[in-house]
């Protein structure tokens, strides 16, 4: 431990945290600032400057002590001491102004007091180890007995006096004498809650660190070393699982979610290390060292853990019998490192003095680096499932390790639950930080994916996977008042630059019974082809406040934090819920008030939009020409078609044939031969009208089903590739459709795709609530089949594929579609349904922003990224990569895309809180999340977990103060 008068430790347990500190609390002060109140603002200074000088004190101490080589004395720690518990008394006693109520907590996750005492708590540890060394000095003999015997005594004397105090009305007694008595009071108590603890961790760690200078007999040392870190290690992770009054779930603790075997095992292991008696040959010896250290992670772990409840320690022993078990990491440490300590020494005579280092170094390295690669290993398992179910590459061959994600998913449900307990977490305190910065991008994994991902790879039944046309906020408790339209108003110009519409639609909305309660208004609306939203507002407080384009993840994690607070901050979003349809959300809509929202759009001819039952009209045939032929970016990739120029294309009727998606998932191979009959009645029957008008069908092609989509070769006899194909996994359907599909659309023919899905149980497949994205690949009709047993194919939709349509004239293959761009030579397929349509050029190439300027026009802008928006559906991994690039240049045209959202907020404190969680978003794999759905608290980190023990610390200090007043007018 004298190592520790080294002033190169100052660095690590003092100017780092301290550093640490200034930067969180910095983060945390740039977003709210613009909220605080003058008051709050004094005091953040007042707390700023109180920084300034313990840092100041600690870091030119240190550079003098490294300068003069001196060592760390005894005035310094006092010092330290005395700044330390003189700052964290500051911050405590102004916690409540320097986070007022008025600041929403969802913008500040984590209390700033809970930074304070969580970095801040490594100075005053190190100084009050200094203090034992120097109280100790080595060159003359010591006894531990008196210094335990100090240390019962503190607690014991904080419980006697504060019983005499109580029985002889102390504090009545002074009544009215003592102008500042509650300044008496309150100062009594600070220094009770101050000197208790020092005095008595002082007295235990000197206890113990004289057991290790003495060097006791045999039997003594070994007795003193099992039950430190032996007895008091495993009792201490029993105590916290609950095990002797079962009062505490399998996977959650008092202090956190200890529970894993690995925890008892490695502390049996720690104190087996501990209590191994010395060998007396070098080489046993220095393997020795080499376990001991690798052990040292594990009891540091824990010293860290329990650090920030060491002034709770002289309450925690009289409130609670067992609470000395909060102690033992503190003596552990001392122990171990004296333990080691030992053995350099003993090592000294007999290697280089690098070797024993070296082995402590390495040693010490191995835990953490066996947890980072544990973690590692699970983020590129997680990332690799999250790609293929995600982002696929269509053309490649997939083959993950299920199991494997079975234990990640697991794990990842550990770490991202219970992140609120008060008196128990499922959480690893630090470690689940670290994981989730590791592998979850310091974001989350909503529960539904993981059920998503559960269903694709082990067959389990996920529910229903919520759609962009499905609820897109759902709230736990009372929704808010529903908020109806009341007005649809719209203002258009035409822009000779552009060539195009700008127009602005408006809208007004109330409450529906324009009661108090406050309200919200959702409605989503359908965006014709060729039309891109360029701008946003919402009427706050008198003021016209204009959207900000945001990451939509971040947009609607900020949305949703507000409502979840209720706290009425007046926000508006507008995003996409999907290809070509728009969701827009307003809160709060207040009693009979009208709330003023609205958008712009970009369009090149006149259309109609409907909201809510209204319609509105924005531009006019004679107000200016419409395009006589096609519109196409620089270079021709993506391409605009208005409804006559459509028109104008080739009709064409294209051959279709039957596309079986076989379920071959596990559990399943008994129905082979049930699956075979059912589709050869199917094709014999050729039932569902498709012949009918239809120029014939062709060839039937198949799929084999499960985690994979195994196509059946052309010619090859399917039914001998169903017999003896190995049935495993879940039947991911939504993966199947997408292939094919996307096939359909990247290599367009004279014949087209009906899929028909073959299975026991649609149900239990997991398949998407539509594939909107890639409606360009099915023009003739968005029908596919279901051959269930024992009754008739049923109908479905592609753009509702979890609902039964019904049973229409399934005219697909008498219907004609227009050829883009002659019939003889076509690179597309579209809809003969009067509508505009944008086109890829070339699907199959690669879109890509390049390094020169970018469109001419703002409406040549919204047609790059409209088509962009297709090529993403058909190359997902490719379009993943380039996914920061699209949004900026999203961000650089000011225009709408599926990747960002418009977003009005109320304040400035709002539009910081927006950026930082939009720079966490970006910096993070696109399919995590940044938020549950439905929607959840907002997510906070494993130091939350240490709020509710200073909550109760500040709880007791309260009650004593009460008390005394109760007693002052008894």
């Amino acid at each position: 431990m004298r190592t520790l008068q080294n002033p190169r430790w100052l660095l690590v347990v003092s100017t780092g945290p301290l550093v640490l500190l200034a930067l969180l609390c910095g983060g945390e002060y740039g977003v709210i600032q613009s909220l605080l109140p003058p008051a709050s603002l004094l005091r953040w200074q007042q707390c700023g400057l109180g920084w300034a000088v313990l840092a100041g004190f600690t870091l030119g101490y240190a550079g003098w002590s490294w300068a003069t080589g001196r060592r760390l004395g005894a005035r310094y720690a006092g010092a330290a001491l005395v700044a330390g518990g003189a700052f964290l008394w500051l911050c405590t006693a102004c916690g409540d102004e320097l986070l007022p109520r008025s600041v929403p907590r969802w913008m500040v996750p984590t209390d700033v007091l809970v930074y304070a005492w969580t970095f801040v708590m490594p100075t005053l540890a190190h100084a009050l180890l200094l203090l034992v060394v120097h109280a100790t000095p080595a060159d003359r003999p010591h006894r531990a007995l008196p210094s335990f015997g100090l240390a019962a005594a503190v607690p014991l004397a904080a419980w006697l006096l504060g019983l005499l105090l109580s029985s002889l009305r102390f504090f009545d007694r002074w009544d009215g004498m003592l102008p500042g008595q509650d300044l008496l009071s309150g100062a009594l108590l600070v220094a009770a809650l101050a000197l208790g603890p020092c005095a008595f961790l002082f007295f235990l760690v000197r206890g113990a660190y004289i057991i290790g200078l003495n060097r006791p007999d045999a039997a003594l040392g070994i007795a003193w070393k099992v039950v430190v870190s032996l007895v008091l290690p495993v009792l201490g992770l029993a105590v916290n699982a609950g095990a002797f009054w079962g009062g505490l779930g399998h996977e959650a603790g008092i202090f956190g979610n200890f529970c894993s075997p690995w925890f008892y095992g490695l502390a049996v292991l720690n104190g087996a290390l501990l209590c191994c008696p010395n060998p007396q040959r070098p080489g046993w010896r220095l393997a020795l060292l080499a376990g001991r250290s690798a052990l040292l992670g594990y009891t540091f772990y824990f010293f860290l853990v329990f650090l920030p409840f060491l002034p709770l320690s002289v309450l925690a022993v009289i409130a609670v019998g067992t609470g000395f078990l909060m102690l033992a990491p503190l003596v552990l440490l001392v122990l171990h490192v004296q333990v080691l300590s030992d053995d350099l020494e003993a090592l000294r005579p007999r290697f280089a003095r690098w070797v024993g280092r070296a082995a402590l170094a390495g040693g010490a390295a191995l835990l953490p680096l066996l947890v980072t690669a544990s973690y590692w290993h699970d983020r590129q398992v997680l990332h690799a499932a999250l790609a293929y179910v995600y982002r696929p590459d269509y053309a490649r061959a997939y083959a993950l390790n299920a199991p494997a994600l079975a234990r990640t998913l697991a794990v990842v449900r550990q770490h991202k639950a219970g992140t609120r307990d008060l008196f128990m977490g499922s959480q690893q305190p630090y470690l689940s930080a670290y994981y989730n910065w590791l592998v979850l991008d310091n974001l989350t994994l909503s529960d539904s994916k993981m059920a998503h991902l559960e269903a694709v790879f082990a067959q389990r039944t996920a529910a229903a996977e919520e759609g962009p046309g499905g609820s897109v906020f759902p709230r736990p408790g009372p929704a808010p008042a529903p908020a109806v339209l009341r007005r649809l108003t719209a203002r258009s110009r035409y822009d000779a630059r552009q060539q195009a519409w700008v127009s602005w639609v408006d809208l007004e909305v109330a409450n529906a019974d324009g009661g108090p309660v406050p309200g919200e208004y959702r409605t989503a609306f359908a965006l014709p082809a060729g039309c891109w939203v360029g701008g946003y507002y919402l009427d706050i407080n008198g003021r016209r406040e204009s959207g900000l384009l945001a990451e939509q993840k971040a947009a609607d994690w900020v949305y949703a934090q507000i409502l979840h607070q209720q706290d009425r901050r007046d926000p508006g979003l507008l995003a996409y819920a999907g290809p070509g349809r728009l969701r827009l959300s307003v809160y709060p809509v207040v009693g009979a008030a009208v709330r003023r929202t609205g958008f712009q759009l970009l369009h090149k001819e006149p259309l109609a939009l409907a909201i809510d039952g209204q319609t509105v009209a924005l531009g006019t045939v004679a107000g200016a020409p419409a395009p006589a032929g096609p519109v196409a970016t620089a270079g021709g990739a993506v391409v605009y078609l208005s409804a006559a120029a459509k028109q104008r294309l080739p009709l064409v009727q294209r051959q279709p044939y039957y596309h079986f998606l076989i379920d071959a998932s596990a559990g399943k191979g008994g129905l082979k031969a049930a699956y075979e009959q059912r589709v050869a009645d199917f094709l014999r029957s050729g039932t569902e009208g498709l012949r009918n008008g239809a120029p014939g069908l062709g060839p039937p092609r198949f799929t084999l089903v499960n985690t994979y989509a195994h196509p059946v070769p052309a010619g090859a006899d399917w039914q001998q590739q169903l017999d003896a194909f190995p049935n495993a996994g879940g039947c991911y359907l939504t993966g199947a459709v997408q292939r094919v599909l996307a096939d359909a659309q990247l290599h367009p023919g004279p014949g087209y795709p009906v899929l028909v899905v073959v299975t026991d149980a649609v149900a239990a497949t997991v398949l998407a609530p539509d594939f909107d994205e890639l409606a360009a690949a099915y023009p003739e009709s968005d029908e596919f089949l279901v051959l269930s047993p024992g009754r008739r194919a049923e109908t479905r939709s592609l753009h509702r594929a979890l609902v039964p349509q019904p049973l229409g004239a399934a005219a697909a293959g008498a219907r004609g579609v227009r050829a883009w761009p002659t019939a003889a030579r076509p690179r597309a397929y579209l809809p003969d349904d009067g509508r505009p349509a944008v086109v890829l050029a070339q699907p199959q190439a690669a879109l890509s922003l390049g390094p020169g300027p970018g469109p001419a026009t703002r409406w040549l802008a919204g047609l790059w990224l409209s088509g962009y928006g297709q090529w993403q559906a058909l190359h997902p991994a490719a379009a993943d990569a380039q996914r920061l690039a699209f949004i900026q240049a999203s961000f650089q045209n000011q225009l709408l895309t599926p990747l960002t959202s418009f977003l009005a907020l109320e304040n400035e404190a709002q539009k910081a809180a927006l950026r930082r969680k939009q720079a966490q978003t970006l910096a993070a794999n696109a399919s995590l999340d940044a938020q549950e759905t439905p929607l959840d608290a907002p997510t906070a980190v494993p130091l939350d977990d240490y709020a509710g023990w200073l909550l109760l610390l500040g709880l007791w200090a309260g009650y004593w103060k009460l008390r005394q007043k109760s007693l002052q007018r008894a």
